[in-house]
């Protein structure tokens, strides 16, 4: 079954990516990349609202998280660097990006880390569990 966070989200971040690269292609660089940044933090908005979600601690998107926040943030870094001599307001936007998306992904990894691995506990049914020397003393 599909979550409503993947109804919800991935429409949306369809959307404001077709946005950001109509906008780029119509020469209006600032909307294109403001689509293109809020396509990002919405993502990362379904990041942390899957980690929230989640039960299991030991998930792999607990490893994932750290790695996709460091590639964004990276990415964000480098464009709002290489526009700077173009539109200083684009490198204001993209740090401001920056700080939303290492945000995000700090909170998504601490509902991680808040919860304790706990053991698996079987339930046992009214019986005692079988002596291991068969019920003799030695």
């Amino acid at each position: 079954m599909i979550s409503w966070r993947a109804i919800t989200f991935a429409p949306a971040i369809v959307a404001l990516f077709a946005l950001a690269l109509y906008f780029n292609n119509s020469n209006d660089q600032f909307r294109g990349l403001a689509c293109l940044g809020a396509t990002f933090a919405l993502a990362m908005v379904w990041l942390l609202l899957a980690a929230r979600a989640s039960e299991n601690p030991a998930s792999p998107m607990r490893m994932f998280i750290p790695r996709i926040t460091a590639f964004i943030v990276l990415g964000t870094a480098f464009l709002g660097a290489t526009r700077w001599s173009v539109d200083a307001r684009i490198t204001t936007m993209e740090a401001g990006f920056a700080l939303f998306y290492i945000a995000a992904g700090w909170l998504a990894v601490r509902s991680f880390d808040a919860r304790h691995r706990r053991p698996e506990l079987k339930v046992v049914g009214g019986k005692k569990p079988p002596r291991r020397n068969g019920g003799k003393n030695r």
